[in-house]
């Protein structure tokens, strides 16, 4: 299977389209937009459905894609950065429905959204979360580690081939720029222990960019922007044997 892995592109993603080569499967770890405005998920929406020379591309939501979590967040942070606005409609405290309705009918035949769920696509399983710890405040998806990271994390089906997060596991690619120490969740490393899927694919710490081994496992993080959130890092394109578990990078 040939796969293409990108993430944290932050509206950024029309840069990269270049550097798409195409192939089986396209995967985005989150965080596409810069606080989850309707414009920025529909400018993005409307360019991961036109991108064609993929058979299939599943993505998910990351913090900084805060309507997917809850429209009433999303607007907090809006205000924070844009200033108060004063709004026709109250928020709802979920995705609104616009939203639900984008995801539902508004996506192109072969693209998938995952949250906390699974897919099955050429006989490969895959399941994928928004979710990472709890870290600053008013971002969407985050977990309290321990106790509620555990029980985040156990809904990993233990036949998965394939997991997507949006922040990346302990000791892999998670090593912070301002504090030179690994992020990463503990509780999802001690999870993928269990599951042992051939690939997990993350972001979000932008600095830990590229890929690790991890047992008989492949690590990769696809962070495209810097930590100044300018396009850096073009995605990681590579052949995988589900059966012998051969790895060819070719990007």
């Amino acid at each position: 299977m040939k796969i293409t892995h990108i993430s944290d592109t932050h509206n950024h993603h029309s840069k990269l389209q270049e550097d798409l080569p195409g192939g089986d499967l396209l995967i985005h770890s989150g965080d596409f937009t810069s606080i989850g405005r309707r414009s920025e998920i529909e400018r993005f929406i409307k360019w991961f459905n036109k991108i064609d020379n993929y058979t299939n591309k599943v993505f998910i939501a990351g913090n900084h894609d805060l309507t997917f979590e809850s429209e009433v967040l999303q607007r907090k942070k809006a205000d924070w950065f844009d200033g108060p606005k004063v709004y026709e409609e109250p928020a709802d405290e979920a995705k609104p429905q616009w939203l639900c309705e984008l995801l539902e009918v508004g996506l192109a035949g072969g693209v998938f959204y995952l949250e906390n769920e699974s897919i099955t696509l050429a006989g490969v399983k895959i399941w994928g979360s928004p979710f990472s710890p709890t870290f600053g405040r008013d971002w969407a998806f985050n977990v309290n580690r321990g106790a509620d990271s555990i029980q985040m994390w156990n809904q990993i089906p233990e036949d998965t081939d394939i997991v997507i997060t949006h922040g990346p596991m302990y000791g892999a690619l998670d090593v912070a720029y301002n504090s030179g120490l690994p992020v990463g969740c503990e509780d999802l490393y001690n999870r993928l222990q269990v599951v042992k899927p051939h690939l997990h694919f993350c972001g979000h710490v932008h600095e830990g960019y590229g890929y690790k081994q991890v047992g008989d496992m492949y690590s990769f993080n696809g962070a495209s922007v810097s930590l100044e959130y300018q396009y850096k890092n073009k995605p990681i394109t590579f052949d995988y044997n589900f059966n012998t578990k051969d790895i060819n990078f070719l990007m």
